[in-house]
């Protein structure tokens, strides 16, 4: 099986034959050939099928040599606008890894250098996108800005269509879900849904996250299984991949815990066999928080750690931030109170700092949880009602069901 680095390095030779020809490549290749490291350490006491998912590596400084001098041979080889098309397509083979620190360097040279409004505004996407995944709202959303002025001016509504679906779901991420679902309609107006398949399907998966959020899972599966035909007919397993663990999460939360497990498994082998770093942490976690509900304890955390050793290579805030909740939950129900406490304070502080009003909710169910099991009522009660009060409203009546009867004061 291929492991990441090879996959990128795949994919990153079929990308250069695509933009240079084969003299130009064997002099390319003459200039690269980065030295091979990494680190897969595993912890020992494991079995051999879940090693076998864990095995991956993140360590990428030979890629960032590869990137580095394959830049410099295209910038001296390709015409102006050939070598910032070229760099495009590399931004975004470089986001689609996970590689966000070599996505934006890119993305921002294009952003500098290139003459031709099309390109730029292409760039300021990929950087609002960058900026989305590292939780930094702010810089996406003028960023996202930027790009829809230049689009506007094009009257290119394909990628209007692109800023109102990123805006979607940076409102999504920071729980406002009102807002979320109106600019996903709103791009879907924007786009006919039989030319652009592909941004179309991405929609149908933003929006059945978003019903499984407020607890419509029927009409999640719905939209997930819709966008799963069309990433099958694109053949793009990327996005298989991650609508595989969208669907995971809505057999999590229904509490088929089979079936959630067989789509989180189908979902790793894809990601593995991908390279796909970012997507592979959710997964990593989403499995560990079955093991957790099926009260297999040693395997969850080794697959929390995973998510959280692959979080922070690839700069992912908010996945860290969920990955310290799911530890905060293994500690707890090992009885280790004090360290669950540090987890789940610690993901709240993140959740915090990021403006992430649905995983800070989450999270203070959690810490309720705990202050049960600590007999502070207290604490307890204070954590149910600001979780009570995030999802009355984004009108997720299970939820508010359940909190308040935690809180025993029944529904309204």
């Amino acid at each position: 099986m291929k492991n990441s680095k090879d996959k990128f390095e795949i994919e990153l030779g079929g990308l250069l034959k695509r933009h240079f020809n084969d003299d130009e490549l064997s002099q390319l290749n003459q200039n690269i050939n980065p030295p091979k490291e990494g680190n897969n350490k595993i912890t020992g006491m494991i079995n051999d099928f879940y090693r076998n998912q864990l095995q991956i590596e993140i360590n990428n400084c030979s890629e960032r040599i590869k990137i580095d001098r394959t830049v410099t041979f295209s910038e001296k080889t390709l015409q102006a606008d050939k070598f910032y098309i070229f760099l495009l397509d590399l931004s975004q083979l470089c986001l689609s890894r996970g590689r966000l620190n070599l996505a934006n360097e890119l993305f921002k040279k294009v952003k500098k250098n290139s003459n031709n409004n099309v390109r730029k505004a292409e760039s300021l996407l990929g950087l609002a996108d960058v900026f989305s995944r590292r939780a930094d709202w702010q810089r996406s959303l003028v960023t996202i800005e930027e790009a829809e002025s230049i689009y506007r001016e094009l009257n290119d509504n394909g990628g209007l269509a692109k800023c109102e679906n990123l805006l979607g779901s940076i409102y999504g991420e920071r729980g406002d879900l009102a807002k979320a679902k109106a600019y996903f309609l709103n791009s879907l107006a924007l786009i006919n849904t039989e030319n652009d398949v592909e941004l179309a399907a991405n929609l149908e998966t933003n929006l059945g996250v978003l019903e499984n959020i407020q607890g419509q899972t029927d009409d999640s599966i719905k939209h997930l299984t819709n966008a799963l035909v069309s990433y099958n007919k694109l053949g793009d397993k990327r996005r298989i991949t991650e609508t595989k663990h969208n669907i995971g999460m809505v057999y999590l939360e229904l509490k088929d815990y089979e079936s959630a497990l067989a789509a989180f498994d189908e979902a790793i082998e894809i990601a593995k066999q991908g390279g796909y770093m970012s997507t592979l942490s959710l997964i990593y976690l989403a499995k560990s928080q079955v093991l957790v509900a099926m009260d297999d304890f040693y395997y969850a955390s080794e697959f929390a750690d995973k998510a959280l050793d692959i979080s922070h290579s690839t700069d992912d805030k908010l996945t860290s931030a969920d990955s310290y909740r799911v530890k905060g939950i293994i500690e707890r129900s090992r009885k280790n109170f004090d360290a669950a406490e540090t987890y789940l304070l610690t993901s709240v502080r993140i959740n915090t700092n990021l403006k992430n009003e649905h995983n800070i909710a989450l999270t203070s169910l959690e810490l309720a949880a705990l202050y049960e099991e600590k007999n502070n009522s207290q604490s307890k009660e204070s954590y149910l009602t600001r979780a009570l009060n995030y999802f009355k409203q984004i009108n997720s009546f299970k939820e508010v069901k359940k909190i308040e009867d935690m809180l025993g004061i029944g529904t309204a």
